[in-house]
């Protein structure tokens, strides 16, 4: 393998590391290391021999970008929405994803695979440090995740029940704890090592119930017992076990998380008070799309909130019904993708037959991290998932050395 190869794969996996790991940074704009990574790639695209191949990811985002566009300029040619600079800066942390989609045609996949695995098993463990740290405020460590990490000052002040870990807030914390704790699952069916991947899955759930994420703990729950059900044939005892621990370990803590189950009993009677919040915002969306339901507003950011806690009617109302259901394929589609190949996986290794079956338990709950959630518009969160996507999608199409 080139040395040059080696480089893109490792400049891939520094985007992944600090879209995980590094806080935002406030320049009267929000502003992230991963982006600027993200544009160090470009050059490549000119100095390196191209390697761009027919791909639904590579044709989706293409249509995606374009039809952002169309709607940006449909804002304000006909919608009259003020020309913004956070505009510009929202389009062009959204082609980062794209970037990392094409650069992934320049990567020896087998090794980016292995890459992406040590990156795993070591962000497991800091994770792991980080909340105990956070949550039991060992040396400060609360106030100093706060102030580096926090983007809300709900989240500033040191009582609070919630860890936010890496990310500005709580639910985005949950979430790249869910990236772990599913390919840690996918690791025991598929791999070896059960004893140690057993005692970071068993962490990473306690990790998780800090973070309070009603709706992440739901996914959770339910892509366990999807988990479950798919392996139960194969490796029916491994199964009983990693079932046992989970639900030992969900039963005997969850009791100690106020924040959950006084939300999940709030809910159920109708009084949750972020859940009444949630639906006049999305109302509030709703109705904005409802207005130019075909190509939406675009960003429009000099004149809506980008909090909508919702990320479906958040999309509905940037870019209507073309780029949602765009949005949605690139997300989704993978389902489609995996089922249609699934039997080449035989043939694959065992470090990208991982990432394949994470990736599908990823893809079906993010529909369900969107009600409450952002995730494509996460800066933070699509990195991984588009990585992890692409690698396998390329990997079943084409063949690599």
């Amino acid at each position: 393998m080139s040395k040059p190869k080696r480089l893109i794969e490792i400049f891939v996996i520094l985007i992944v590391i600090s879209s995980v790991f590094m806080p935002t940074i406030k320049i009267g704009i929000d502003f992230r290391l991963d982006d600027l990574l993200s544009l160090f790639l470009i050059p490549v695209f000119f100095f390196v021999k191209p390697k761009f191949r027919a791909s639904r990811l590579n044709f989706t985002y293409s249509c995606i970008l374009i039809l952002i566009i169309i709607s940006t300029l449909h804002g304000y040619y006909f919608l009259n929405v003020p020309i913004s600079i956070r505009d510009l800066n929202e389009f062009i942390r959204v082609i980062k994803p794209f970037l990392i989609i094409l650069i992934i045609d320049y990567c020896n996949l087998i090794v980016l695979s292995k890459y992406l695995d040590k990156f795993f098993k070591i962000g497991a463990i800091l994770l792991i440090l980080f909340g105990f740290l956070e949550y039991f405020n060992i040396l400060g460590f609360r106030s100093l995740i706060a102030e580096i990490y926090s983007n809300s000052d709900r989240f500033n002040d040191i009582t609070r029940s919630r860890m936010v870990l890496t990310s500005g807030n709580p639910n985005d914390a949950a979430v790249l704890l869910f990236y772990f704790l599913t390919y840690f699952t996918q690791s025991l069916f598929l791999k070896k090592s059960i004893s140690i991947k057993l005692s970071i899955l068993f962490f990473l759930i306690i990790v998780l119930l800090m973070t309070s994420s009603r709706t992440v703990f739901i996914c959770f729950v339910i892509i366990i017992l999807l988990s479950l059900i798919y392996h139960f044939r194969k490796k029916k005892f491994l199964s009983l076990v990693i079932f046992s621990v989970c639900l030992m370990t969900l039963v005997s803590l969850i009791q100690f998380f106020d924040y959950l189950t006084i939300g999940f009993s709030t809910f159920q009677s109708g009084e949750n008070t972020s859940m009444i919040i949630r639906y006049q915002l999305w109302d509030d969306a709703f109705n904005l799309f409802l207005q130019s339901p075909f190509f939406g507003w675009g960003p429009a950011k000099a004149i809506h909130t980008t909090v909508v806690d919702g990320e479906h009617f958040m999309l509905l109302r940037r870019y209507g019904i073309f780029g949602y259901f765009a949005i949605i394929y690139l997300l989704l589609g993978y389902f489609i993708v995996f089922l249609r190949k699934r039997k080449k996986l035989f043939f694959m290794g065992e470090n990208i037959k991982v990432l394949a079956f994470t990736s599908l338990f990823t893809c079906l709950i993010i529909p369900v991290i969107m009600v409450t959630n952002n995730f494509f518009s996460s800066y933070q969160l699509m990195p991984l998932y588009v990585i992890m996507i692409a690698i396998v999608e390329k990997s079943l199409k084409y063949k690599h050395d």
